[in-house]
C-alpha cells in the first residue's frame, strides 16, 4: 500500500482530498462512526480571524500555558491547530478522539486548543493509516506542515 499522500492544501478541501473524513466538533465525536483503526487526526478552526485565547483551560489534563506562549505559537493563514495520531495499541481514532472530546482525560497532548476560546465550534478530521505507522505519518505531516508554515500547528508541542 501507498503511503498517505500529503494535502495540496492545509484547509478542508486539502485534507478532504487526501482521505480526511469527520469534520465533526468534538461534543459530536460521541455520536459519529470514527473507526477504531490507526490513523491520524486534525483539528481545525473555521474563523479566519485571530483567535482569542483565554488565561483558564477547561483541560482536565495538564497545566495551563501563558498567554505570552500560546500568543507567539498562533500561526495565521491555516486552519490547521493541531496533528495527531492513533496507535492500534491505543484502541485507534475511536478511543483517542474519544478521550480528546473529554478535553483532554488522558489526553495531553494538543490541550492548548482548550484555551482557546471558540474551542466548542473546532472541527476534528481523521485518516485511517492501513500500511503505515500512525506515528511514521503523524511525523511526516508535521514536518511538511513546518515546512508550509515555518512551525508546527498551535497546539503541537512535541516530537
Amino acid at each position: 500500500m501507498s503511503a498517505l499522500a500529503l494535502p495540496d492544501s492545509w484547509d478542508r478541501a486539502g485534507l478532504e482530498g487526501v482521505g480526511f473524513s469527520g469534520f465533526v466538533t468534538f461534543a459530536e465525536i460521541p455520536d459519529v462512526d470514527v473507526p477504531p483503526r490507526p490513523g491520524i487526526y486534525v483539528v481545525l478552526r473555521t474563523a479566519t480571524t485571530a483567535p482569542e485565547i483565554l488565561d483558564s483551560t477547561v483541560a482536565r489534563a495538564g497545566s495551563l500555558y501563558g498567554l505570552a506562549d500560546l500568543q507567539g505559537r498562533w500561526i495565521m493563514g491555516t486552519p490547521v491547530v493541531y496533528i495527531g495520531k492513533a496507535d492500534a495499541k491505543a484502541g485507534g481514532l475511536r478511543t483517542r478522539l474519544r478521550q480528546y472530546a473529554r478535553r483532554g482525560s488522558s489526553h495531553q497532548g494538543g490541550r492548548s486548543i482548550w484555551q482557546l476560546a471558540d474551542h466548542a465550534e473546532l472541527l476534528v478530521a481523521w485518516v485511517e493509516t492501513p500500511g503505515e505507522i500512525a506515528e511514521d505519518v503523524e511525523i511526516r505531516y508535521r514536518a511538511a506542515f513546518a515546512d508550509r508554515f515555518g512551525g508546527w500547528p498551535f497546539a503541537n508541542r512535541r516530537r
